[in-house]
């Protein structure tokens, strides 16, 4: 078995302990306070344990995109056919002529020059929106309920979600009515997932993140009512 299975199987028995949990034991086990978190707290917590973003890979240069463009299936076709040319117009040929070889290779410039200057803008287009576009959640702090940037969601803070929210982080639901989560992102399945506070399951029948049913997964999106 591979290290990687190991991990996988060590999280899914995690999330099923929790899941099976009663709701007064895992506030109690958790010390979350149903006021939410104090700023000073949440603070805190964002210091230690860092922002709930989701680590990016890291950007491509220039030059990445540029790469990316020449070697295309077409630019590589052109390519080869230069270097057949190449061999049968200039080495073995009595008179060497290179006409079809700029031809080929003006082509291939022009091709790559066109598709990298579209991708490397509208990357770089892409990034700027992505910063520009704040998701927000609502959160309990100091006892008042009120909008924070999702990468400032931190552990212990209590989140109150609406039909249409994006979930910001993996929680486990201690109060809910109608809910339903989309989560055909993870498992590919387009109905939406009841959840619920108290667990329907027992801990040895979970089998998959699906069978999750008081966790919500980072990323899902809530189909109806309020919790």
């Amino acid at each position: 078995m591979s290290d990687n299975k190991k991990n996988d199987i060590t999280e899914l028995e995690k999330y099923a302990k929790e899941c099976t949990m009663n709701v007064d034991e895992y506030i109690e086990q958790k010390s979350i306070n149903l006021n939410g978190l104090s700023v000073e707290e949440a603070e805190e917590r964002l210091r230690k344990y860092g922002n709930n973003d989701v680590k990016q890979g890291k950007q491509k240069k220039w030059y990445n995109y540029f790469f990316q463009s020449l070697f295309t299936p077409f630019n590589s076709i052109l390519l080869g056919i230069a270097l057949v040319l190449s061999y049968t117009d200039v080495i073995i040929a009595e008179k060497p002529s290179y006409a079809n070889i700029i031809v080929i290779v003006t082509l291939v410039l022009v091709s790559t020059l066109l598709e990298f200057f579209e991708e490397y803008r509208s990357n770089k287009s892409a990034e700027k929106l992505k910063e520009l576009v704040a998701t927000t959640a609502q959160v309990i702090r100091d006892g008042k309920k009120e909008k924070v940037h999702l990468k400032n969601i931190t552990l212990g803070d209590i989140v109150s979600l609406s039909a249409g929210d994006m979930i910001p982080a993996d929680l486990k639901i201690i109060e809910s009515k109608d809910l339903y989560v989309r989560e055909s992102s993870l498992t590919g399945e387009s109905d939406a997932i009841k959840k619920i506070a108290k667990s329907e399951k027992a801990e040895e029948e979970i089998e998959s993140i699906s069978d999750l049913d008081t966790i919500c997964f980072m990323g899902t999106n809530v189909i109806s009512r309020k919790c």
